[in-house]
């Protein structure tokens, strides 16, 4: 078997991008650190913003109400149902600010329950991120984001320190 250094390079982002996408596939979530500000403010950005916030908030709760109904886990399952209880707190929170925000209904995220804390992370990691943009587009309540932002912060240190 021949082999070629040049050619793994050629294919390396083709390589990379496969691994990615299988990845996704199996309920693994990527956090880009690009800053959205660059993008035009429009109603529209806003609400496709409002809607992914909800989204994932949405579905970190549901992976908390998953990792306190599993059974492999039984010392933790206490620890997922106080997060899963704040993280509805924290919702209603935000659906005081945004009414209409759009939370889907989709079937709960199949994870190992040893990976529950990890991608409930990486989820976290993005509404923070995705709260910051928001706050930086809508100064009116953007006091309130934060001290949402900052809830969520406590929710990422209780998974780091107590699993």
């Amino acid at each position: 078997m021949e082999y070629n250094d040049c050619q793994i390079l050629e294919n390396y982002e083709n390589m990379a991008r496969a691994y990615t996408k299988a990845l996704k596939e199996k309920g693994f979530n990527f956090t880009s650190l690009q800053e959205e500000s660059a993008q035009p403010t429009s109603t529209n950005n806003n609400t496709a913003l409002i809607n992914r916030i909800a989204d994932n908030l949405n579905r970190v709760w549901r992976l908390y109400v998953e990792g306190s109904l599993s059974r492999s886990f039984v010392k933790n399952r206490f620890v997922y149902a106080t997060l899963a209880q704040n993280m509805s707190v924290i919702i209603d929170n935000f659906k005081k600010l945004y009414p209409n925000a759009v939370f889907s209904t989709l079937l709960p995220i199949r994870v190992r329950p040893q990976d529950i804390a990890k991608t409930s992370i990486a989820l976290l990691s993005d509404t923070i991120r995705d709260l910051c943009t928001l706050s930086s587009r809508d100064p009116a309540n953007a006091n309130a984001l934060i001290a949402i932002a900052n809830d969520l912060l406590l929710q990422i240190k209780t998974l780091t320190t107590q699993l």
